[in-house]
């Protein structure tokens, strides 16, 4: 009988000592006195890629669906790479790793607006269990899921009523970082997020330029990641009160196409056309 007793009380003193020795992962808020500094610019050098193209004669509710991003033969277009005449590029997401410790993290609200047929913005930066809110101005309902890019399982599905506010909440499986939105009725509405750990980052604007301050001294690896390009990094020690000039140049000729959209043959035909366009009138359509 004293065997039976002893041995839930093993196990208790065991599973006591496990959980006071395991790692704590979850950030530290603290005061940071003389920080550092990154500060740099993101640039896209090459031949701008193509943009992607979606005939609207696919899809339902042309007629608003058009209103936005559409070119002459009635095609939504994607335009993937936002850059300035000084090569500057758009919608990097720039994050320092292994970060245990620093300034608070006062995130904003992730607010999708939902207009057009059209998600905006085109990234967002978003932390685990983070819950997002989708404006929906457009007068018809949008059906979307949220996918996991790295496994493409899909995360959550979020149906979207027409003039109408909803909510989603993401759950990354394991270490994976990003994440895709899109429509099941309008495959052309797109938002990404990718995940951050620490209030260290920065999603570049048209200039492509980035400022990251307050940065407890040490050793630290900077990530810079856009949805179709390779991510970079870089290994950096941080010195109080110094600054560190980072420079990041991406390769049109390798951007990263999804595999889904490198099929060439597709589901538009060559003579699929929009009655009323200009090539459409051509043909007696």
């Amino acid at each position: 009988m004293k065997k039976i007793l002893f041995l839930p009380k093993v196990l208790l003193v065991l599973t006591i000592l496990l959980t006071f020795s395991l790692p704590a992962f979850a950030y530290q808020e603290i005061d940071v006195q003389n920080g550092g500094t990154i500060k740099g610019s993101t640039t896209m050098i090459g031949k701008m890629p193509f943009p992607r193209t979606y005939h609207l004669v696919l899809f339902p509710n042309i007629d608003m669906c058009a209103e936005v991003d559409t070119d002459d033969e009635m095609n939504r277009v994607l335009d993937d790479f936002k850059v300035s005449p000084g090569g500057g590029l758009k919608d990097v997401v720039i994050t320092l790793k292994h970060v245990e410790a620093g300034k608070p993290f006062n995130k904003e609200p992730i607010m999708i607006l939902s207009e057009d047929c059209k998600f905006t913005p085109d990234v967002n930066v978003i932390r685990q269990g983070e819950t997002f809110k989708v404006d929906n101005v457009d007068a018809v309902m949008h059906n979307s899921q949220v996918y996991q890019k790295e496994r493409g399982k899909i995360l959550l599905n979020i149906p979207i009523p027409a003039e109408e506010v909803s909510d989603g909440e993401v759950h990354f499986k394991k270490h994976y970082k990003i994440m895709q939105m899109i429509c099941g009725m309008h495959e052309f509405m797109q938002t990404w997020g990718y995940r951050v750990q620490n209030p260290y980052y920065f999603k570049t604007g048209q200039d492509g330029n980035f400022n990251i301050g307050d940065i407890p001294p040490g050793e630290y690896v900077v990530n810079a990641w856009h949805y179709l390009m390779k991510p970079q990094k870089r290994k950096i020690k941080v010195v109080a009160g110094e600054t560190i000039d980072l420079n990041f140049v991406f390769d049109a000729d390798r951007v990263v196409r999804p595999f889904y959209e490198t099929i060439k043959s597709g589901r538009i035909k060559k003579d699929a056309v929009v009655p009323g366009t200009a090539k459409g009138k051509e043909l007696g359509r």
